[in-house]
Formats: structure tokens, C-alpha cells, sequence
């Protein structure tokens, strides 16, 4: 009885920093993609709005879909929707541009075409261990992924609807020697 005392707490130990070392494993790659995700979709330019409205109002719902695109990659996640930066479950995506239109570094851009785009994503994850969690209630993981935009809203740029882009065809290339051919 007195040995089994002593060995279930190294046991138990053992056990529940295993569970919270993959619990903190799966969240900071769901982190990861979350950051990935949204800087994917910021490179494409795309978002549901009228393409006649001004570019501020196209940027603000650019800005708005790239954060959705990020909530949408945190379904595992336990994201609590008021939680404030210092509550667990606290989840957080901001994204920054190469040309801002202000000097502002607290303004979130969604950046134009062919400019660098930066997006991060904060998350605050809860820990499950009783004693840990009382001393360390949760750990703040962060991603950031970069990525350069497309060429979007440029005049010259796509194809009419119903036309194909024209194809490169391969030229020949001259082989130095003669080769035997069958």
C-alpha cells in the first residue's frame, strides 16, 4: 500500500504532463495553421464586395475576412469570445502590411498588391493539470506568417470572362551532338 502511495504520484505526474505536453503540441500547430491560413487568404485580394466601392471600404472587409479566415482554421480550439488578453481562451488576429497608408504602427492594413503581408494570431491556451493550473492558468502561444500579395485590382491584370489565358507552348531546344534517333 505505502509503495503503491508513493509510485501512483510519479505515475499520476508523469501521465498529465504527457496529456498537457499534446494538448499544448496540437494548439500551437492549430495556432500555426490558423496564422497560415489567413495569410493565404490575404494574398489573393479576394472578399465578398462590390468591386465599385472605394478602396478603404474594400481593405476594411479585406481586413474582416482575412481575421475570419483564421477563426475559421481555430475550430479546436477553446476560444472564448469576451475573453479579455488576460483570460484563457483569449484569441486574437492582427494583420500588417508593408504599405501602410499612415504611419501608424498599431493600424491594421491588409496591404495592396504586391506588397509584403504579415498576420499574427494570438491565443491563450488553458492549461487542465489541478496543481499547474492554480499557479499557471494558461500559456500564451503566438504565430506569424508573412507572405507578399498577388496582383490584384491592377487594370491590366486577368483575362476577360470567357477567354482562356493564352498557353506557352515548349520551343525546341538544339542538342548539342548528333543523337541517333530510331
Amino acid at each position: 500500500m505505502v509503495e503503491f502511495a508513493l509510485v501512483i504520484l510519479a505515475l499520476l505526474t508523469v501521465v498529465m504532463g504527457i496529456i498537457e505536453f499534446g494538448r499544448l503540441l496540437q494548439t500551437w500547430m492549430t495556432v500555426q495553421n490558423c496564422a497560415q491560413t489567413a495569410a493565404r487568404f490575404a494574398t489573393t485580394g479576394q472578399c465578398a464586395v462590390d468591386p465599385t466601392s472605394p478602396g478603404w471600404q474594400q481593405d476594411a472587409a479585406r481586413l474582416q475576412c482575412i481575421k475570419d479566415a483564421a477563426r475559421g482554421a481555430s475550430t479546436s480550439l477553446s476560444v472564448i469570445g469576451g475573453a479579455g488578453v488576460f483570460d484563457p481562451g483569449y484569441f486574437d488576429v492582427s494583420v500588417h502590411a508593408s504599405d501602410p497608408p499612415t504611419p501608424d504602427p498599431d493600424l491594421q492594413y491588409p496591404g495592396g498588391p504586391n506588397a509584403r503581408v504579415a498576420v499574427d494570431v494570438t491565443y491563450n491556451h488553458p492549461l487542465i493539470t489541478p496543481i499547474v493550473s492554480r499557479l499557471l492558468p494558461w500559456i500564451t502561444l503566438r504565430a506569424h506568417a508573412e507572405m507578399i500579395n498577388e496582383r490584384f485590382r491592377h487594370p491590366g491584370y486577368g483575362t476577360p470572362p470567357g477567354e482562356l489565358p493564352p498557353t506557352i507552348r515548349p520551343t525546341s531546344t538544339p542538342t548539342p551532338t548528333p543523337t541517333p534517333t530510331p
